[in-house]
């Protein structure tokens, strides 16, 4: 089974506030929506939240009713999205591939996931593929690793995420382009949530 994580355990900084509370043009929240897409095409979602997030816990799974989500709160979040993904991937050893997502792109389409999605299960004797999304030239989210590469994620530390693992398995890299600009659009001010 391939299932997505949703990294929504950092502390935006540049934001200025919570931007994982923050209410887009449709009065859901940013996170909210971000894990509403990924529940279309996703059988198995992990949504990691901060350590301390045990009321933002309760507030989200009242909004998320859904038996398909687990919400968990990552403890070594504080360290990092390094971090926080490595405690992720500790929580789901038995899926064949999980697709990391970034809580706060509540704009990529649904059609462009299953897309995605499609790509690293297309070949399921090969688990050491690595799906990127690629609009306009650009590297977008989320990005698809096959189990192969479960390993190296639960080994990441400090604040980079999946880079260095991308880097280090280059070769694995599958790059499907896509006509979708929400791959490469993330909510770091408040202004990027009218856009």
């Amino acid at each position: 089974m391939i299932g997505a994580i949703v990294l929504a355990a950092g502390r935006s900084r540049r934001f200025g506030d919570d931007k994982r509370k923050a209410r887009l043009p449709n009065n859901k929240l940013i996170v909210q929506q971000t894990v509403e897409n990924v529940l279309a095409v996703f059988d198995d979602v992990l949504l990691t939240l901060r350590a301390e997030d045990d009321a933002f816990l309760d507030e989200l799974s009242l909004l998320l009713p859904d038996k398909k989500l687990r919400i968990f709160l990552a403890p070594d979040s504080a360290l990092g999205m390094g971090h926080s993904l490595a405690n992720s991937i500790d929580e789901l050893r038995h899926w064949d591939g999980a697709f990391v997502f970034l809580g706060d792109m509540p704009f990529v389409d649904i059609e462009t996931l299953q897309r995605l999605k499609t790509a690293l299960e297309s070949d399921t004797e090969d688990s050491s593929r690595i799906i990127v999304p690629v609009h306009e030239g650009q590297n977008g989210h989320p990005v698809g690793f096959g189990k192969d590469h479960f390993s190296a994620l639960a080994n990441l530390t400090g604040d980079q995420g999946a880079k260095p693992v991308l880097q280090s398995q280059a070769d694995a890299v599958i790059k499907v382009s896509v006509e979708d600009a929400g791959v490469l659009k993330d909510v770091d001010r408040p202004e990027d949530i009218q856009t």
